[in-house]
C-alpha cells in the first residue's frame, strides 16, 4: 500500500475513534532513570536530495534517536512502546502511545481486512514481536547467492573496500523488476550496529504514520534483514541512479555514559498538541505543511 494511502487510512480511523494523542495541560512524563552506559551509533542518510545524521543511543531499557539537522530527538521506551518527541528549536515536546493507537484501530471490525493488510507490512508490530518475526525470516543461501522474502537476490562480488574503518565486501541485490542495490558489508557481527538497526526498524513505521517523521528510508530494512540472516552486517547501502545516488551509511559507534537527564524531557520544555492527523489526507495541497509533510506545532 502506498505511504500516502496508509497515512490517509490511519488518519480516518483515528479520527473516527476520536483518539487524543496529547494535551497541552498534561504534566511531563515521569523522568526515566538513565542507564549507566549506552551505545551511540551514528549513521548518515542521503536520500531525496537531503543529507542528515541519525544518532541512535541504545540500551536494554531505553532508546534515544537524535536528528541534529532537523532539530528534534525521540525518546522511546521499548517495554511500553511509548514515544516522546523533543522539539529543540521551539522548546516543546509531544507524546504518543503506539499500543493506544493500535488498540483504537484494531477495535473496529469495519477495518478488519485493511488492518490485516497493514499488519503484513509491519504496521502492527512491537519490538518484541519484531524479534520473533525476524527469527523466522525466510532467507535462503545457495550457490547463486542470498534471497529473501522481499524478492531481492544477493550476490557477493570480489570487490573489497574499507568503509568507516571496516573491511567490507560489496554485495549486489537485484529484483525481478530490475531494481538494484549495492551494499558494502562485513562478516563481523558488529552488535552495536545491528542493535541500532533493530531499534530503527521498529520505530520507523510509528514515527512515519503518527507524527509523520520518517527516521530512515524504509527500503533499507529488507536489505538488512537478508544480509544479517546470511551472516553479514551492512555498513553502507547504495541505491538509485548514478545521477541521483541515495545512501545509508554507518559512521561510528562508541559506548558512553549519558547524563542523568538524557532520557527525560528538559525542564523548560512545554508540552504541545501533536497536530498531524487532520492534515494527513490533504498534505499534498495544504500550504501549512512543509516539504517533509509536517505541520507547525502549536506551542500554546
Amino acid at each position: 500500500m502506498p505511504f500516502i494511502s496508509r497515512c490517509s487510512f490511519l488518519c480516518s480511523i483515528l479520527l473516527f475513534f476520536g483518539l487524543q494523542l496529547a494535551f497541552a495541560a498534561d504534566a511531563k512524563p515521569a523522568p526515566l532513570a538513565a542507564p549507566t552506559q549506552v551505545d551511540s551509533v551514528t549513521f548518515t542518510v542521503n536520500a531525496d536530495g537531503e543529507k542528515h545524521k541519525v544518532v541512535v543511543w541504545t540500551s536494554p531499557i531505553l532508546v534515544r534517536v537524535d536528528i541534529p539537522e532537523d532539530g528534534y530527538s525521540i525518546l522511546y521506551d521499548p517495554k511500553t512502546d511509548f514515544y516522546t518527541g523533543l522539539e529543540h528549536r521551539n522548546y516543546t515536546y509531544w507524546t504518543f502511545s503506539w499500543p493506544e493507537v493500535r488498540n483504537a484501530v484494531e477495535s473496529s471490525k469495519r477495518y478488519e481486512t485493511r488492518l490485516q493488510d497493514l499488519g503484513n507490512q509491519g504496521m502492527n508490530s512491537s519490538y518484541a514481536e519484531y524479534q520473533a518475526q525476524a527469527a523466522g525470516t525466510n532467507v535462503v543461501s545457495s550457490g547463486t547467492g542470498l534471497s529473501d522474502d522481499s524478492g531481492y537476490v544477493w550476490q557477493e562480488t570480489n570487490d573489497h573496500q574499507r568503509v568507516a574503518g571496516i573491511d567490507c565486501v560489496r554485495w549486489t541485490g537485484q529484483t525481478q523488476t530490475g531494481e538494484g542495490m549495492d551494499v558494502w558489508a562485513t562478516s563481523s557481527p558488529l552488535p552495536q550496529i545491528r542493535a541500532a538497526l533493530d531499534r530503527l526498524r521498529i520505530m520507523n513505521e510509528p514515527m512515519a504514520l503518527v507524527p509523520i517523521r520518517t527516521l530512515v528510508p524504509p527500503s533499507i530494512f529488507p536489505v538488512c534483514d537478508a544480509l544479517t540472516k546470511g551472516g553479514m552486517t551492512p555498513v553502507e547501502i547504495l541505491w538509485g541512479s548514478d545521477q541521483d545516488k541515495n545512501s545509508f551509511a554507518f559512521v561510528k559507534a562508541e559506548t558512553r555514559t549519558p547524563r542523568a537527564d538524557f532520557f527525560s524531557v528538559p525542564k523548560l520544555y512545554m508540552k504541545t498538541t501533536l497536530i498531524t492527523m487532520d492534515g494527513m489526507i490533504d498534505q499534498k495541497t495544504d500550504d501549512n505543511v512543509d516539504h517533509h509533510g509536517r505541520r507547525p506545532l502549536d506551542s500554546n
